[in-house]
């Protein structure tokens, strides 16, 4: 009777690889972290900004109001509000997509080295 064992061998197990794969995910987590942070900040600071704008308008307008001026005139300002809203909207909403990409490429990259990586830690 044999005393070999029919039993697959286990795998080596490579744990400093292991914990850097997992260091390195955790890296990346962190950096998407900053990422939305700082869009956060980003846009707080843009919206306080724009807040303050649009109070110093409707001031000026209130101030400014004239009996005698045309209603075309005011129509012209409302305009030129209105569209400088929309730029401000569009310019927010490119920062948020602009930051969601970064997020996402930074998770593919690090999705890609952890197919690499996790070659090397049962080999």
């Amino acid at each position: 009777m044999s005393t070999k064992s029919n039993t697959p061998a286990m795998p080596k197990v490579d744990f400093d690889a292991m914990i850097s794969l997992h260091k390195s995910n955790l890296e990346t987590v962190v950096a998407a972290q900053k990422i939305m942070f700082d869009l956060a900040q980003t846009m707080a600071k843009r919206q306080s900004e724009m807040m303050k704008d649009m109070f110093a308008r409707s001031e000026s307008m209130m101030k400014g109001f004239d009996g005698k001026k045309q209603p075309q005139h005011y129509m012209d300002d409302a305009k030129a509000a209105m569209e400088k809203a929309i730029a401000e909207a569009k310019e927010t909403m490119d920062l948020g997509m602009k930051a969601q990409t970064e997020v996402v490429d930074l998770f593919v990259k690090r999705a890609t080295a952890n197919f690499d990586e996790a070659k090397s830690i049962a080999a």
